[in-house]
Parts: C-alpha cells; sequence; structure tokens
C-alpha cells in the first residue's frame, strides 16, 4: 500500500511540475497580450509590467522544473504554493469588480474564465499539500542542476523574448519607414479635410482588422491612453476591412473610443510598405515618428499626446 501511495504522489509531483512548465510556456507565447493584462491593472508602467511578467513565467518555469527533479525541493514546494496563493487572492479580486473573459492564466491559446483558474488553483493546493514532505533525490551533480535549471527559467522568458525596452536598445531603428508619397497624397484627399490633423499633435495607426499584430499594437496603445488619460481625440486609426471584423476588432482592442476612417486596403499597403501596424506621430500635420507595436511605449505616447 506504501508503494501505491508513494507512486501517487509522485504522479501528483510530476503532474505538478509539468502542469507549471505548460502553463509558464503558453504565456510566454502570447507574452504582449499577458504584457497587457498585468498592465491593464493599473499597478505598474509598462516596461515594469514587462519585467513583471517575464518573472513570472520564469519562477513558474524553475518550481516546475525543481519539482520534478526534487532539486532544492522545499524550495521550490513553497515557491509553487506561495505562487498559487497569490493568484488566487488576484482570481478573487477579478471575479468580484472585473469582468475578464479570459485570467491569462494558459495565455490565449487555452482561454480560462477566472472562476475556473481559481478551482483550479484551490485543487492545485490541495494536491500540493499531499507532497509537502518530500525530499531532495540525493544525487551527485544537484548543482549543476540547479544551475541548468536556472538557465531553463531565465534564459528564454528574458532573453529569447526580451522586452520592448531591450528589444528598442539593439533595434536597428527607432524610426521606421513608411511611404511618404502615399500618406501626403491620402491626407490630400478632400475627404480627409474634416479630420483637421494639421493643428496640434496626433498619432494615426494604419492597420489592418485581421491582423493580431494590429489588435496588439492597438490594445497596447488603448491601454496606455486610458490609464495616463490622454486626449483620446488625438488618436485616429486608418483600417481597411470589412464592417463586421472592424467592429470586432474594435470589441478586441477596446478602441471604440478612437476615431476610425476607412481607407483603401492598397493605400494602406502602400503608406506602410507593407508592414502593419504602422503608427505615424503627427505634428501639425507633419509626421515626426513612426513606429510598429514594439516601438510604441509608453513613454513615447505620453509625451507626443501631452
Amino acid at each position: 500500500m506504501s508503494n501505491i501511495y508513494n507512486i501517487f504522489k509522485t504522479i501528483i509531483r510530476i503532474g505538478i511540475g509539468v502542469f507549471f512548465i505548460v502553463s509558464a510556456i503558453l504565456k510566454l507565447l502570447s507574452i504582449d497580450n499577458f504584457e497587457l493584462y498585468i498592465y491593464s491593472f493599473n499597478l505598474l508602467s509598462f516596461p515594469l509590467c514587462g519585467l513583471a511578467a517575464r518573472g513570472i513565467i520564469a519562477s513558474e518555469i524553475l518550481a516546475g522544473i525543481l519539482l520534478i527533479i526534487k532539486v532544492k525541493y522545499k524550495a521550490a514546494w513553497w515557491l509553487t504554493l506561495l505562487m498559487l496563493i497569490g493568484f488566487s487572492c488576484l482570481l478573487v479580486y477579478v471575479i468580484l469588480f472585473r469582468d475578464d473573459s479570459n485570467c491569462h492564466c494558459m495565455g490565449d491559446l487555452v482561454e480560462l474564465k477566472p472562476a475556473v483558474s481559481l478551482i483550479k488553483n484551490i485543487v492545485t493546493i490541495a494536491l500540493l499539500w499531499l507532497i509537502r514532505k518530500e525530499e531532495d533525490y540525493p544525487f551527485k551533480w544537484r548543482n549543476w542542476a540547479l544551475a541548468g535549471s536556472l538557465v531553463a527559467a531565465f534564459v528564454p522568458p528574458f532573453a529569447l523574448f526580451p522586452t520592448d525596452s531591450v528589444y528598442n536598445l539593439f533595434s536597428r531603428s527607432n524610426n521606421l519607414d513608411y511611404n511618404e508619397t502615399a500618406f501626403n497624397g491620402l491626407m490630400a484627399d478632400t475627404s480627409m479635410q474634416n479630420l483637421r490633423l494639421e493643428n496640434g499633435n496626433f498619432i494615426i495607426g494604419v492597420i489592418s482588422s485581421g491582423c493580431p499584430h494590429c489588435k496588439t499594437g492597438c490594445l497596447k496603445l488603448s491601454e496606455i491612453v486610458n490609464k495616463n488619460q490622454l486626449d483620446t481625440n488625438r488618436v485616429l486609426f486608418f483600417v481597411w476591412g470589412d464592417s463586421s471584423s472592424v467592429e470586432h476588432f474594435k470589441e478586441e482592442t477596446q478602441t471604440e473610443i478612437f476615431q476610425y476612417s476607412a481607407i483603401n486596403p492598397i493605400v494602406a499597403v502602400q503608406i506602410s510598405n507593407g508592414t502593419f501596424p504602422k503608427y505615424l506621430f503627427m505634428t501639425d500635420g507633419n509626421v515626426v515618428k513612426t513606429a510598429d507595436s514594439r516601438h510604441l511605449t509608453e513613454k513615447s505616447v505620453k509625451e507626443h499626446l501631452r
């Protein structure tokens, strides 16, 4: 009977470890939206949200690996328990005060409602309690195993998926190309004169309603504008796509409050040089800076729209 119980505890331990690693990988694959979800709580600046998102992912990977290989087991057990309790407290807040359809616990590929995720955490805590008395494996290369676990946990989220600020440090340019002739031709159209973009600062997004990068960039811009209480009338999207997809795009990116103007897809491709999204920072009718979703930083948006 004791052997069966030990096998049962081994299955629980490895299962929790694998689950934490899979959960971290799924969040990493949709890291941009995970950052934005953390940012939506209005607790941290956008750069700090990027670090927090990667720190959570790295902690989950590390805890999962150490639980499986039973190195620094007590520390891994406590790290796992504290993360589960912290996530559960956050989920209770989300359930009571927000209406989130996805808590991003499993990234975007596996959507979980906060209530379902809370139940999952409670069950995991109960299972974790059953394996609280496990001890380290006494094998020779424990220090090397620990070092390898740290590398496996921290290199992917921080080095392979760098934050926007780190990415922009090594980016070839902070000012991306756009077709000035095509854009000036669009602005010379009589239908564009009513937009009155000749005075003041504006951010113009040239986007496609079916582009996932456009959705991420516009959601990011929306969160930055709302959090910093910037003038929503200073943001305009030139979008191409059918009416139903555009409405769905607005809902998904929470950008109903901004101005939208339809644009011919050929003109959109010409202006953006085929790369979507493209954000044009305008001052008194002239483009002074361009950006994509990675170069669209909280600092640059705040400085321009204020």
